[in-house]
This record gives structure tokens, C-alpha cells and sequence, in this order.
């Protein structure tokens, strides 16, 4: 579980800007204690956050810093960390300043405090703790890396052997742009804490408003849980789809002969995958619709999905359906492991687009009621309608600012004090909180909260 999140220095973020998960104490913390999980560490965190903010105002910018520190530690791919065009552009002092992560977790019953810091594409500081003790600050200091030197800590399963093993490998393999976490995982025996810290990057899982599941298409195709649970979710978003019908079709009749060329390209593709990683099926997209080519003995077969609605026979295509239905199959996927796995992570940019907000509503709902494990849903939304005390906390509900030198802040609504019977969205519409564009003139609004 997300614990909190600090940035420095990367897109809108100037000054180090805080986003956590931790519920309020006064204002927020009466309603709704379903929605709070306690670590082993003794801290208390919350399932789901709802961003707000005005278009430009640096909500999107959180999702995009998380992720990108989960690439940096997951992907081999990474070369230059922190480009200049990443950093904040709107002070020049800040071309030589450092960019700085830091992130803390509960994972598996490990509780971390991990941070990096990188400047000018090179790494000069990362360190990990194992916190045990909230209540009694017990922290253990697994390792610090200053300048290319990496010192580690008392860490009693860290045995002498091991560790002159382990120092003899970075020497070798740590490189300036290279995070400790990444070349330790899967390295260090007697413990698997490091590969449990990397793990958990693996399970922050990012929706970005274009996504599309590819996986989520084959679990539908062979997973009859899946197609029910679908079915379900569908059901009760009076969307009109009443089942989710698997067609398989031969990949001869499927491809016109004028497509030869393209069949004969994913039959290349498949057939490179079994080789490579033994899967047997390989997704595609044809006019906006995803479908999946497989191969069954000596067969290529196309796996089609159809809609079939409550008033009619005849099926549909998933690009014949609303842009809302669409977005709703796009979220589906996330939703389905939110609610039966375990300490995942999504991280959804826009829930609402496209869709009703009457619909976008029930999701927030059905994760609400149904998710009774460690996993977090944390979104960013325009929605207004999603200010409900049935459906969130209001330490769960947090907005973003641009402040007058460009930079983004955050902050939860549990900093105000709203009225127990206040209509949210209608404080929020008036600008009681900020996180909306302001037009016109809002002097005359009283402010309830203080008179209150």
C-alpha cells in the first residue's frame, strides 16, 4: 500500500510537494473506517484518493512521477534519468538543481522508506529503510548511497560473506545512472526483503485515459470468472449489455485475401512468441477492436468478442458501443484485480472520461463495497458528482493547485472544515476548495466553513 509520495523538481513540482495516504485525525475520520487498513508497522493507510484539480494544474503530474520512478527502478531500459525537459522549467536556478523521489510503502507486511535523488542524469543519493515500529520510530538502514559510495546498515540476514559478495558485485555493476534497488533484486540470498521492495513497484499499476488491456482481452476469451464478473459489473451500469460472447474464428476466414499480407505478419509474430516466452496467443487491433490470435495444434484461430444486449439478438462489436461503454472495458480489468488480489496498486488518470457520471459513480461504488483487501485505488478526476461522504472520506478527497510561480500544491480536503450536512460538490463548484479554474468574480462568497 502507498504510504506517501514526496517529489522535488520534476514537471510542475518545484519544492519537495506531498501526496499520502494517511487518514486525518479530526475532519474526515468519522465516516467510512472500512476504507482504512493498518500495516504490521502499526500506521494506518487508506484504500482511495480522489485528485481534483483545473486542466494544467498538475494532478495528471503525480500519476506521471510515480510512474516514472517505477520505470526507473523496473525498467532496463532507462538510460538518461531526468531529462532537462523533465525538470522544472519555470526558474532557471533549478536547471542545476537535484530532482529527488522518495516513496514509502507497506508491501507483504514490509514497511519502507525508499528515496533517490538525481542530477543532471546522473544518480548522487538513494537509501532504503525498513521501518518495524511506527509507534516506537524502530527503523532499520538497509543501504545509503552517496556519490557512487554505497554504506549498508545493521541489517542482521545481510551475513558477512553475502555482503563482501554483494559490495564486490556493485563495484563491478553499479553505474551513475543506475538505481542500488534495481541491480539488488533477486541478488541478495538469506533474505528476499530487496526483492519484495522491487515487487512492489512491479504491482503500481498506471491507466492512462488511452489504455487498453490487452491481457484483460485474453482472460475474457478463456476465463469464464472474468466473463461473469464483467457480466456483473456491466449489469449494474445499465449499459444494456446483458453477455459477453466469445466467437473463434479461423484466421483464413477472418483475413480477406487482400489482408494476406497483414495475417501472415501476426502469424510470424505468434509464432516468434511461442519460441521465445511458450505463450500461445499474441493480441491485435483491427478498426479500433482488440482480438487475439492463438494457436490450437496446427490451427491459427481469431478469438472475437461480441456484445449481445437485453433487447436484442444480434451481436455488436466493442467499437459499435458508446466511448462510455468502451472506457468501462478499459477500467474493468483494474477494477477485477482490485477487488480479488492483494496489495495492487492503480493508479487511474481520468475515471470519468467519457463515461456518465451516474456511471463513473457505481465503479467508485462497486470498489467501495466489494474490496475488502490491501489494494488502493487512487484516481484523478473533473467529476464533481463523486463528492459523496457515502462513497469517500474527505481525507480521501485531495486538490491541486497551480500556485502563482507556476508550481503545483496539493492538499486534502481535510484541511477545511465543512459543515457535517455541507453539500460537497456544491463547496467544491463554488470554489470553497480550490482545485477549480476561477471565473468571474468570487468575492462575495461567504466562506461557511469559518463562519460555521
Amino acid at each position: 500500500m502507498l504510504i506517501r509520495f514526496i517529489v522535488s523538481n520534476f514537471m510542475s513540482f518545484k519544492e519537495e510537494t506531498e501526496f499520502n495516504m494517511l487518514p486525518a485525525k479530526g475532519n474526515g475520520s468519522r465516516s467510512l473506517s472500512n476504507h482504512i487498513k493498518k500495516t504490521k508497522s502499526g500506521i494506518e493507510v487508506l484504500k482511495t484518493a480522489a485528485i481534483y484539480g483545473a486542466n494544467a494544474a498538475g494532478k495528471s503530474n503525480l500519476i506521471k512521477a510515480i510512474e516514472f520512478l517505477k520505470e526507473l527502478i523496473t525498467n532496463n531500459n532507462i538510460v538518461h534519468p531526468v531529462s532537462q525537459s523533465q525538470r522544472f522549467r519555470l526558474d532557471d536556478s533549478y536547471k542545476n538543481k537535484p530532482t529527488t523521489f522518495r516513496i514509502e510503502c507497506s508491501y507483504n507486511d514490509i514497511h519502507y522508506d525508499y528515496a533517490i535523488e538525481i542530477n543532471k542524469g546522473k544518480i548522487t543519493q538513494e537509501w532504503l529503510y525498513l521501518i518495524q515500529s511506527v509507534k516506537k520510530e524502530k527503523e532499520i538502514l538497509l543501504f545509503e548511497r552517496k556519490k557512487g559510495v554505497v554504506v549498508f546498515g545493521d541489517f542482521k540476514k545481510l551475513k558477512k560473506n553475502n555482503l563482501e559478495y554483494i559490495k564486490e558485485f556493485l563495484k563491478n555493476e553499479l553505474k551513475d545512472n543506475i538505481p542500488v534497488l534495481k541491480l539488488l533484486k533477486y541478488r541478495v540470498e538469506g533474505t528476499d526483503l530487496f526483492d519484495e521492495v522491487f515487487n512492489s513497484f512491479l504491482l503500481m499499476k498506471i491507466v492512462d485515459p488511452d489504455s487498453k488491456s490487452f491481457d484483460f482481452m485474453q482472460s475474457l476469451s478463456t476465463n469464464i470468472k472474468s466473463r461473469e464478473f464483467v457480466e456483473k459489473l456491466l449489469s449494474k451500469s445499465n449499459t444494456g449489455i446483458e453477455k459477453i460472447k466469445v466467437e473463434e474464428i479461423d484466421v483464413n476466414n477472418f483475413f480477406s485475401y487482400e489482408h494476406s499480407d497483414e495475417k501472415q505478419r501476426l502469424i510470424d509474430e505468434l509464432e516468434n512468441e511461442i519460441e521465445q516466452s511458450n505463450e500461445n496467443y499474441i493480441p491485435f487491433l483491427v478498426s479500433n477492436n482488440l482480438h487475439i490470435l492463438k494457436k490450437v495444434k496446427k490451427k491459427y484461430i481469431v478469438t472475437v468478442l461480441k456484445t449481445k444486449h437485453f433487447s436484442s439478438d444480434n451481436l455488436f462489436d466493442f467499437n459499435e458501443e458508446s466511448d462510455g461503454t468502451n472506457r468501462l472495458f478499459e477500467l474493468i480489468p483494474a477494477f477485477e484485480e482490485l477487488i480479488d488480489s492483494n496489495d495492487s496498486i492503480y493508479f487511474i488518470d481520468e475515471l470519468e472520461r467519457s463515461m456518465h457520471p451516474v456511471l463513473a459513480k457505481q465503479m467508485l461504488r462497486f470498489f467501495s463495497e466489494n474490496s475488502n483487501n490491501n489494494s488502493q485505488l487512487i484516481f484523478t478526476t473533473h467529476e464533481s458528482h463523486l463528492l459523496d461522504d457515502s462513497l469517500l472520506r474527505r481525507d480521501e478527497i485531495w486538490f491541486t493547485e497551480k500556485k502563482s510561480n507556476g508550481s503545483t500544491d496539493f492538499y486534502p480536503l481535510s484541511n477545511f472544515n465543512p459543515r457535517g450536512d455541507k453539500v460537497l460538490e456544491r463547496g467544491y463548484l463554488q470554489g470553497r476548495y480550490g482545485g477549480i479554474p476561477f471565473l468571474g468574480d468570487f468575492s462575495n462568497i461567504v466562506n461557511e466553513e469559518v463562519l460555521s
